[in-house]
């Protein structure tokens, strides 16, 4: 489990005297294959290096700044932080980075309170009071203290940089296939099996619905191809995301998946929902038996998506 240094609280762990630290400073919503490769980076143990770090915010900038969706929940990129060989997390407050100077916080902050000897960060990496420090000026500071820098060059699919904004809109336009390229893994939904209507359970497919939390970034209203992990275990299903035009037009969106091969009671477990193909949009039909034989259409053809999907294998389960 990654070890984690709350700047606010400073309640959970402590550096020692002599920890020296390599550290990826950054966002890293999504945790995308640009993130890993500067992760990977940061995680390089140098003779100087006594720990892997990681400098973020509690709650993402984009989020506080523009009010951008979350591909991940905070927590649940730690995982995947420490996958990639980050010993140790340090949370910031983003209003307070946000005040201060890019000497105070290139200096004062990360070097000697942190002890980053080492920074890792993007080609376009910005920091301080009204955005003036970059990489040049992160290079001076931390030069003329003994440290080092290392910049990562940006990572591009199809000619594209890939960045966290670029999977929010491939999501956007029913693109689950791309965002899966971009971030190394499926974008997936982890949260908990909730009370429904039960009409398909009634129609002859029950469904585990869940909520899209707060902020969470949300797919295209419609029809997917899904992978579902049930207690360790891996179910292929279809799913919809939306409100339920036709029987219910809820207020929020939610995911309600039919898991093909499962028998069992979902209701209060948490699951997670991954998203592979899109089948068709959302739609409101004239009556339950015509969304019946469209829910059977969209069982059928979530399963040839998968079947052709073994030829080209997309993802590593």
């Amino acid at each position: 489990m990654i070890k984690i240094l709350d700047l606010q609280s400073e309640k959970e762990y402590f550096l020692s005297p002599d920890d020296r630290l390599s550290c990826a400073i950054g966002n890293f919503d999504g945790v995308h294959k640009g993130h890993q490769k500067l992760l990977s980076l940061a995680a390089e143990k140098r003779e100087e290096i006594t720990k892997s770090a990681i400098f973020t915010f509690s709650i993402p900038a984009s989020h506080i700044k523009n009010g951008s969706s979350l591909l991940m929940l905070p927590k649940e990129r730690y995982p995947l932080f420490r996958k990639l060989g980050i010993d140790l997390l340090i949370l910031a407050d983003f209003d307070e980075i946000s005040s201060i100077s890019p000497s105070n916080f290139a200096e004062d902050l990360l070097f000697r309170r942190c002890q980053v000897r080492r920074a890792v960060c993007g080609f376009n990496f910005r920091y301080g009071k009204d955005a003036r420090g970059n990489t040049e000026s992160l290079k001076k500071s931390f030069e003329a203290l003994g440290g080092t820098i290392a910049v990562c060059p940006p990572y591009r699919f199809r000619e594209q940089t890939v960045s966290s904004s670029e999977i929010r809109e491939a999501l956007a336009v029913g693109n689950p296939e791309r965002a899966l390229a971009m971030m190394g893994r499926p974008y997936s939904l982890t949260a908990e099996v909730v009370h429904g209507k039960r009409l398909g359970r009634t129609l002859g497919f029950p469904t585990a619905n869940q909520k899209f939390q707060k902020g969470r970034t949300i797919p295209k209203f419609g029809v997917y191809a899904v992978r579902v992990r049930i207690d360790g275990n891996v179910y292929c299903g279809v799913a919809n995301v939306g409100v339920r035009p036709t029987v219910e037009n809820t207020v929020s969106a939610n995911c309600e998946t039919f898991v093909f091969d499962y028998h069992g009671d979902l209701y209060g477990k948490t699951i997670t929902t991954e998203f592979y193909g899109f089948l068709r949009p959302e739609r409101h039909f004239s009556d339950v038996q015509t969304l019946k034989s469209a829910v059977e259409l969209d069982m059928q053809s979530a399963a040839l998506y998968f079947q052709a999907e073994k030829e080209h294998t997309l993802y590593e389960t």
